[in-house]
């Protein structure tokens, strides 16, 4: 069993212009005073990176596959905002595809909460099963509102791009000749930027408040791609679903709702 490992970083600082790339690559909205609320994320990259790499993480750090995400924050954060980050892990489940664990990452400022996530990474075993192991919803959530539909593209050198942004240079994301080393047939867009882009599609209004934005990754998206967003209201809130171009095929599956008091 893999002891608890934990990283730290303070005091946590934005700059304006990683910022600035960031928004444009992903096309954020919202109001400029707060933070997108993935943008966290590459924050905390250069202690998560530390934490994988350590010498007591016993995994391979290259072609690790990001498959599920969880972001919660009481309110949007803002630029200027300071504090600590720190992000740990606490064992991890063996499975037929590979070895499975859950990186948690939580931002204060003294002592309050300002923004959390769970990232869930698979490390695939070359010859493991054909179905991932990690519980699936057995059913689909009732379109109770009407469906609405946009597209984006996800660039040929978007790898590149989003590495040199976030950087996460894992070569799956960089070019078909290292994403076949890691068993796919080419380059895959990061699962970071296929989040962030969704959240662009989405209200900006509905991200303005206490959420909890959660995405469960399906199939990669191979680079170049046109990809079509679906999303719906039901009562557990806004669900959202990355098709493929003919809107067959999912690549990720996402739920935006409300935190209570």
């Amino acid at each position: 069993m893999l002891p608890r490992i934990e990283a730290c970083l303070a005091p946590v600082r934005v700059d304006v212009a990683h910022l600035a790339r960031y928004r444009e690559l992903c096309a954020t909205q919202g109001d400029p005073s707060w933070l997108p609320i993935a943008f966290p994320h590459l924050l905390a990259t250069p202690i998560h990176l530390a934490l994988l790499s350590s010498g007591g993480f016993p995994l391979r750090l290259l072609g690790l596959v990001h498959v599920a995400n969880v972001i919660e924050q009481p309110r949007p954060v803002e630029v200027g905002q300071g504090g600590e980050m720190v992000t740990w892990l606490d064992g991890y489940r063996d499975t037929a595809r590979g070895q499975e664990f859950d990186l948690e990452t939580e931002w204060r400022d003294r002592g309050v909460l300002l923004w959390r996530e769970t990232c869930t990474f698979l490390a695939r075993r070359r010859a493991g099963g054909r179905d991932s192991p990690r519980q699936r919803p057995a059913e689909e959530p009732q379109d109770t509102g009407p469906v609405v539909t946009s597209g984006f593209r996800a660039p040929a050198g978007l790898g590149r791009s989003y590495g040199r942004v976030s950087g996460d240079w894992n070569p799956i994301h960089l070019a078909d000749v290292t994403a076949r080393a890691f068993g796919f047939r080419a380059a895959i867009a990061h699962g970071m930027w296929a989040l962030a882009r969704c959240a662009a599609e989405l209200p900006a209004e509905r991200l303005a408040g206490a959420v909890r934005y959660a995405v469960d990754f399906r199939l990669p998206v191979l680079l170049p791609a046109w990809v079509t967003l679906q999303r719906w209201e039901d009562p557990s809130g806004l669900h959202f679903t990355l098709r493929d171009a003919q809107a067959e095929r999912v690549h990720l599956k996402g739920q935006l709702r409300t935190l209570g008091p």
